[in-house]
């Protein structure tokens, strides 16, 4: 087949000859690009021989192709990222900045000018980028294809096949009937049954690899719609796949009528066929190659690669849609660790960073706003127009509709509605496909492209307005540790990535003295980042799981196995639950989830499980000791930032220096070899609390309260007020008061609590008191965050204060200059919100508050 690359004009175009044209012969060694265009005249250029070059010799470099390439690639490379750069306030997903850079070269804006393209995109060159630009296309969509598990679309909830079914019949009755009533007045290519059918499947459908790109640049993937989102567009691309061989089916009806089509159905089962039986079981054995917890040979990610460019070539050949060979391709790459997650290790960046600009500026070069004439207007754009219209109309409003019917907020379900309007990478391809199927011309080619920019544009920050994935985690109850009565069972969520982490805070619960009058309920979650997966999962490992969280047995055990890092921390919280069954009740979790949005899954689960508090362990990126040029765990402190920020109920996190885990360690080996345990001498453990005032020191005061009850704890509360009063708020001063009268009261006659006051001036007077208290060796510190600490006590530490995650003063205690071996505690109480869940947000229409939340906003 002859494929089409855009330039500069409607006119027909024919491809670059190497020699001579055809009944016009040329000189030998010359290369002719003929553009049947009046805006440009023919252009002629020498072949020149493959020796360097320099302008101190007379030479322009730019008559090289080779050399222009390369300064092409800079400009596209540098526009992109510049209107990325400008467009990053107004929160515009990737595809806008990328499709707006694009046309910024083309003939819209600096493609018009003659000397522009004579000088930097000469049709000798852009033959190289548009070929780069479309192995950019299949790439893209074999990564993403990669990352999708196909079989959730089994598993999918029914209300999702439902939604998903009426978001695609709708639009296809409505596009449908509107193309076939302007059906008289559309030019001869556009007129015909399988142009009218290939438009209308498009603009009803909408992209599973478009939804996830835009929803991970707005780090919405995590978030119950966006994954909502997400299993409805994989349900309808299912659906797409078939589609799409219907519509080749039918163009190839037009042109070689019944025996055509007989054949190329054949065609279609035996590539089908061959890429199930052959191509599957390959990656199946490559994976069985692999050893546990390692990344595939860099060998078979090479052939799998280069089996890119063979099935697009073999779909190609077949008559099929060239990009439907790498979406099948990616299909059949088991998602996950470790054949997924190696390939988008070892080539999502080159694909995304350097051959995807490639792809805009192919489109950049097609789209040309100056074409959108009066006179095409009747046969060639308006039928466009309206169909795009009435898609965009229809598929909002009966998506939202369907998700209102199944019960869905109706916020979300707007929000729903409009990311099934979404556009991008998939939809553009096709685009360029009805281009090399005479389907629409290159004026309608720009009349969809500005359709994909303006409704992807428009469409996601009116996402960000309406829906906000936080907002569920704002509770209005009350959910602390003070306020969680004694004697009563309670809830925290134990969250952490790895075995090294684990091992502190087991030590730490054990100081917290579960009990069977007092047990604790964990809900502990694994963190694990997600690579080789386009949607998050979120792992029940209990048998009894709920619907939304099912999970079947093989393909648990299977993720277990395939990292060593994953079995061996779900070993431990199993051990941990076996040896405190009494006391202990312990359900676990792994979550797999992008590094910024694993917060999203932490708070969900607090959330659902009414737990008092998140137990985090303290995250700082340190260099790896094998590899001192790389941090470890890099982008784990952003996960405890954002928890602290979006928490629904109250968060400790403990800083483990390693002196309580090995005093336990050394305790239990010292009862091993002990012949007599009666004489053994139990070892105790000096806690102190920094009691500075405010929400998040009471809620310390009463975990230490909690860990008082331990035999082996010696508990030391320390109260800094100021002198004369100065700074106190009085209501806080009066909540302090209390608390502290409570403790007192019940621990007076507690041998092992003391009490003790202490008057500053200043926060170095508080520095000072701190460090004297250092010298009776504390093995843990145990102090509020920030809220409600009296500002003259702090005074002048703020600025020495590196790390917000601690709060001043657990900064200060934590750091190396402090010169304590102890461990760390540090206690945020829930930021509770007082008015509660608005009602259109839980999907009550209530017209005077959507009335005034939009005039709220439009001032």
């Amino acid at each position: 087949m002859v494929r089409h690359f855009p330039i500069n004009d409607v006119q027909s175009v024919l491809p670059a000859h190497f020699g001579f044209w055809p009944g016009n012969s040329t000189t030998p060694g010359e290369v002719t690009s003929r553009v049947f265009s009046p805006k440009l005249p023919v252009v002629c250029r020498k072949l020149h021989s493959k020796q360097p070059f320099g302008m101190f010799k007379g030479e322009n470099g730019m008559n090289y192709a080779f050399s222009t390439f390369l300064i092409e690639a800079i400009i596209i490379i540098f526009f992109i990222k510049f209107v990325s750069f400008l467009l990053r306030p107004f929160r515009q997903p990737r595809i806008v900045s990328e499709i707006i850079g694009g046309m910024m070269i083309g003939p819209s804006l600096l493609g018009g000018s003659r000397n522009f393209n004579y000088y930097l995109f000469p049709p000798i060159a852009n033959y190289i980028c548009a070929n780069i630009g479309l192995l950019g296309f299949f790439y893209f969509l074999f990564i993403t294809a990669a990352k999708t598990d196909v079989t959730s679309i089994g598993k999918a909830p029914r209300k999702h096949k439902y939604i998903a079914a009426i978001g695609i019949v709708v639009p296809i009755i409505c596009v449908g009937c509107v193309g076939m009533a302007m059906r008289d007045q559309m030019d001869e290519n556009l007129k015909k049954s399988s142009s009218i059918g290939g438009i209308v499947f498009a603009l009803a459908f909408t992209s599973f690899p478009v939804i996830y790109t835009v929803l991970r640049d707005m780090n919405l993937l995590n978030s119950e719609v966006g994954k909502f989102a997400m299993s409805v567009a994989l349900l309808g691309d299912m659906a797409g796949v078939y589609v799409i061989v219907l519509f080749e089916a039918m163009t190839h009806a037009d042109v070689g009528g019944a025996y055509s089509v007989v054949w190329f159905l054949i065609s279609v089962l035996i590539f089908a066929a061959f890429m199930l039986l052959v191509v599957r079981r390959a990656f199946d054995w490559i994976i069985s190659q692999t050893p546990e917890g390692t990344l595939v040979n860099q060998d078979y990610i090479v052939m799998i690669l280069m089996g890119v460019l063979v099935s697009c070539f073999l779909t190609d050949m077949f008559g099929l849609a060239i990009a439907v060979g790498p979406i099948w391709l990616g299909l059949l790459v088991p998602h996950g660790p470790p054949l997924s997650s190696t390939l988008s290790v070892r080539s999502e960046t080159f694909i995304y960073e350097f051959l995807m600009p490639f792809s805009f500026a192919l489109v950049g070069q097609g789209t040309n706003v100056h074409f959108i004439r009066d006179e095409i207007w009747p046969d060639q754009l308006s039928p466009l127009v309206y169909m795009t219209v009435v898609a965009f109309i229809t598929k909002f409003l009966s998506t939202a509709a369907a998700a209102l019917f199944f019960k869905v907020p109706a916020r979300d379900s707007i929000t729903l509605g409009l990311m099934m309007n979404l556009r991008g990478q998939m939809d553009i391809l096709v685009y360029l496909h009805w281009i090399d199927k005479r389907i629409v011309s290159f004026p309608g080619f720009t009349i969809m492209v500005l359709h994909a920019v303006v409704v992807t544009a428009v469409a996601t920050p009116l996402i960000s307005f309406l829906y906000d994935p936080n907002r569920p985690y704002r509770s209005s109850k009350h959910r602390t540790i003070q306020h969680t009565p004694n004697n009563t069972e309670m809830g925290l969520v134990l969250a952490v990535s790895d075995h090294e982490t684990l091992s502190g805070l087991i030590t730490f619960l054990d100081f917290a003295y579960p009990t069977k009058n007092s047990p604790l309920s964990i809900f502990a979650v694994q963190l694990v980042e997600l690579t080789g997966r386009a949607t998050p999962l979120f792992i029940d490992h209990e048998q009894g799981k709920e619907e939304e969280e099912e999970y079947d047995e093989e393909e648990e055990e299977k993720e277990r196995t395939q990292s060593g890092r994953v079995d061996q921390v779900q070993s431990a919280f199993k051990l941990y639950q076996e040896k405190r069954d009494e006391c202990v009740t312990l359900r676990a979790y792994t979550a797999h989830a992008p590094k910024r949005l694993m917060y999203q899954d932490i708070c969900e689960l607090a959330l659902a499980k009414k737990t008092a508090f998140i137990l985090l362990p303290y995250q700082k990126e340190r260099l790896e000791d094998a590899a001192p040029t790389e941090l470890l765990d890099s982008g784990m402190l952003s996960v405890n930032v954002d928890v602290l920020s979006h928490t629904p109920c109250s968060v400790c996190i403990y800083y483990d220096k390693g002196r309580l885990k090995n005093a336990v360690v050394r305790l239990s080996m010292d009862l091993q070899h002990s012949t007599n345990s009666s004489r053994y001498k139990q070892e105790t453990y000096r806690f102190v609390v920094l009691f500075l005032g405010g929400a998040d020191n009471r809620e310390a005061l009463h975990l230490a309260d909690r860990m008082s009850t331990n035999p082996d704890v010696t508990l030391t509360v320390i109260r800094f007020l100021s002198y004369n009063h100065e700074g106190e708020d009085e209501r806080e001063k009066k909540l302090d008061d209390g608390v502290v009268t409570w403790f007192w009261v019940k621990n007076e006659s507690n041998e092992r609590v003391s009490y003790k006051e202490v008057v500053v001036k200043n926060g170095a007077e508080t520095l000072a008191a701190i460090q004297a208290m250092n010298v009776n060796d504390y093995d843990l510190w145990i102090t509020g965050r920030r809220e409600g600490i009296n500002p003259k006590i702090l005074e002048g530490l703020d600025t020495w204060s590196e790390d917000h995650q601690l709060g001043v003063i657990g900064d200060t205690v934590a750091g190396s200059v402090f010169a304590s071996e102890g461990s760390v505690l540090v206690v945020q109480q829930q930021v509770r919100n007082q008015k509660g869940g608005d009602g259109f947000l839980n999907g009550k229409f209530d017209y005077k508050s959507l009335v005034s939340l939009w005039s709220h906003h439009s001032h």
